[in-house]
Formats: C-alpha cells, structure tokens, sequence
C-alpha cells in the first residue's frame, strides 16, 4: 500500500494549489444551523478583528493544518488558503519560525505551531470554550493528537522490513499508539460520551480528530488496519460520525472532494 507519511517529516511540501479565499456565510448562519452551543462555545472576536489572514501548508487534508483552516471556515472567518509556496521559499521570506508548516500570516505577523494556531483561530472564530478548564482540555486533546502522529510518524524513519511489524505492536493492546488514542477516547467518555470534547457542538479539538482518524484509518499506513480505530475506540468513532455530518463540513468536503468524495 502507498506509505503517506505526515507532513511534518517530510523535507519538502508536497501538492500544490493555488491560494484560494475561504469564506462561509458568518456567524449567524453558524447559529442557525445549530451549530454553536452556548454551554461548549465562545463568541467570535471582533474587536480586534485582524484583517487579512493568510494560511500557508501543501494541497492536503492533514489535520495539523486541517482543523485551522476549517475552523475558520465554520465560523465565517475569510482567509487565503495558501496550497502553492514552497517551503523553501516561505523559508527564504522569514516566514517559518519553527522551520516547518503549517503556519499562518496575521496582518504581516507570522504564527506556528498546531496548538497556538488552533486556538486563536477558534477564538476568532467563536469556537473557543466560554471557561477554562474546557479550553484546557480541548487543548489537551490536540496535544494527544500530536502524539499520535509523532507516534507514528517515527515509524517512517525504519527500514522497509521493519515497518509492519513496528505498526504492529503499535496498536496491540498494551501498544503505544493504543495508549495514546485511549487517552482521547477518555476525554471524550468524560464529557458524557455525546460525540465531542468539551461541551455539546463542535471545537477545533473535534475537527483535529476527525481528520487525524482520517488519517489513520485511511488504509495507506500500512501496518495500521483501516478497522482499528471503528474496532477498538467507540468515543472516537461517534465523535468522527458527529463531526462528518456537520452541514459546514459537508460543505467544506464538498469544495475539497479531490481529498474527501474519492
């Protein structure tokens, strides 16, 4: 099977596209889809409202960049979905702090790291849990997203021969992969097992697990069943079913169906 390593290990940027402008219909469609629950989300930011915002990784779905971009999406907020610059020259332009996309540009000021660009990306989005111990675990939960992909993402590195069997003993009951992914499993099963992290409506957290689960059980890691995560964590699976039917990501599919309508 083809072997599709996460980005972030890559040495270059793969895919190429042209930026695009994302929008949806705003704040108030949002709400009259039902979507923004007062007990789980924020309220969009809008006094200090930047103007221009540019989000620049490769043409593809991985939930790293992801889960930024569609959380703008979902709460209206227009951005420049940048898919074409090169990472050397994003490099060359100062614009990679850490080295590594995904990063956004905020009126000329740049900002990296998943976590970072999740969360002031939801809060401008209106997506940002009212208190803080439901922010805390929404951060948490992206957090255990990256280790799962770093996780993996070590496997990449071994010999051809080696790769299955590493997989393997990943996701054995005592494996490390399965230890990681339990804990999401738990934070979701805590919050009453209603299909999100925190609260009763979609946050950033969600969208990052849904499309990391996309990943995973998209059948090209080999040595990773594409029934191990439907298999083995029922939370996560419920929460990925919730995400998926969301009318915005629907929407948000349906714009990108080269990587969603195969």
């Amino acid at each position: 099977a083809r072997q599709l390593a996460p980005p972030i290990f890559l040495q270059r940027s793969l895919g190429a596209g042209r930026g695009f402008l994302a929008a949806a219909s705003g704040a108030a469609a949002l709400l009259s889809l039902g979507a923004t629950s007062r007990s789980a989300q924020g309220t969009a930011s809008c006094g200090d409202a930047p103007k221009k915002i540019r989000i620049y990784y490769g043409d593809m779905p991985f939930w790293r960049a992801e889960c930024v971009r569609m959380s703008l999406f979902l709460g209206g907020v227009e951005f420049d979905d940048v898919r074409d610059k090169k990472r050397d020259a994003l490099k060359a332009e100062g614009k990679l702090p850490f080295g590594a996309t995904p990063v956004m540009e905020v009126d000329g000021k740049m900002l990296s790291q998943t976590q970072a660009m999740a969360s002031y990306c939801s809060k401008l989005a209106g997506l940002h849990p009212q208190n803080d111990w439901d922010a805390a675990k929404v951060d948490e939960a992206i957090n255990g997203c990256t280790d799962v992909t770093m996780t993996i993402g070590k496997t990449f590195s071994l010999p051809a021969e080696e790769k299955v069997k590493a997989r393997q003993e990943l996701i054995t009951s005592q494996g490390r992969l399965t230890m990681q992914l339990s804990g999401l499993e738990r934070i979701i099963t805590q919050n009453g097992s209603n299909g999100h992290v925190v609260g009763d409506a979609v946050t950033v957290a969600d969208l990052a697990i849904w499309r990391l689960i996309g990943w995973l059980s998209s059948g090209v890691i080999d040595g990773i069943p594409k029934d191990y995560v439907s298999g083995t964590f029922p939370q996560i699976t419920a929460l990925c079913a919730q995400v998926d039917c969301h009318p915005k990501v629907q929407e948000w599919k349906h714009m990108h169906s080269k990587f969603y309508h195969k």
